[in-house]
């Protein structure tokens, strides 16, 4: 697969910082979730969380570790399907890597 054009890289690398901070918030509310439910039920909670923090982890490498022009695309992909990146986001990108990504979203993670 060939990398992302210049344009769309530019405008991933831009974006990671606030994408970044919204991954985080959507996790911090989960875990919330989780850790308010808790009462009488303290162990069961802790592993609920603990097993959640190791999914959260592996989606957050999934979106973010080792962003590089020729992970790009697999980079946006996994930020679209993990819910991070909107569809108003999305469309700032070019046709060409719209395409590529909605290829690439067919696939489950």
């Amino acid at each position: 697969m060939k990398s992302i054009p210049e344009r769309d890289w530019k405008r991933i690398r831009d974006l990671k910082d606030e994408l970044l901070n919204v991954a985080c918030e959507q996790i911090f509310q989960r875990i919330e979730k989780l850790s308010a439910g808790r009462a009488g039920q303290q162990h069961k909670s802790y592993l609920e969380l603990y097993n959640q923090i190791k999914k959260e982890d592996k989606a957050i490498a999934d979106m973010f570790d080792g962003l590089s022009r020729n992970s790009a695309y697999f980079k946006i992909a996994a930020l679209k399907q993990y819910g991070v990146l909107t569809d108003a986001q999305m469309e700032l990108f070019s046709e060409e890597t719209r395409a590529v990504v909605k290829d690439l979203c067919q696939f489950k993670r």
